[in-house]
C-alpha cells in the first residue's frame, strides 16, 4: 500500500463526486439559492485547479494550495447552508 498514492486517488475520486453533486444541485436550486450555489461552484473550481496534475510525487508541493482552496470551499458551503436554512426554515 502506498499512502501518498492512495491519498491522490481518493482526492481525485472525491473531486469527481463533488463535481457531479454540484451540477445536480445547481440544476435543482431555486433562484434564491443560485448565487450561493454559484459561490460554491467557483470555490470548487479553484480547488480543481489547485489539485490539477497532482501526483504522489508532487502532492507535498501542491498540498498548501489544495488546503487553501478547500478552506474556501468550506466557507462557501457554510454560506450555502445558511442560505438554505433561511429559505427553508423548517428543514
Amino acid at each position: 500500500m502506498k499512502p501518498a498514492q492512495d491519498g491522490v486517488a481518493a482526492l481525485k475520486t472525491a473531486i469527481a463526486n463533488v463535481k457531479t453533486s454540484l451540477d445536480a444541485a445547481e440544476a435543482s436550486a431555486s433562484p434564491v439559492l443560485q448565487p450561493s450555489v454559484q459561490q460554491v461552484k467557483t470555490a470548487f473550481a479553484d480547488l480543481q485547479t489547485a489539485a490539477s496534475g497532482v501526483t504522489a510525487d508532487n502532492f507535498k508541493q501542491k498540498a498548501p494550495s489544495i488546503a487553501s482552496a478547500m478552506r474556501q470551499v468550506v466557507t462557501a458551503t457554510q454560506a450555502l447552508s445558511s442560505a438554505l436554512t433561511q429559505s427553508c426554515p423548517g428543514s
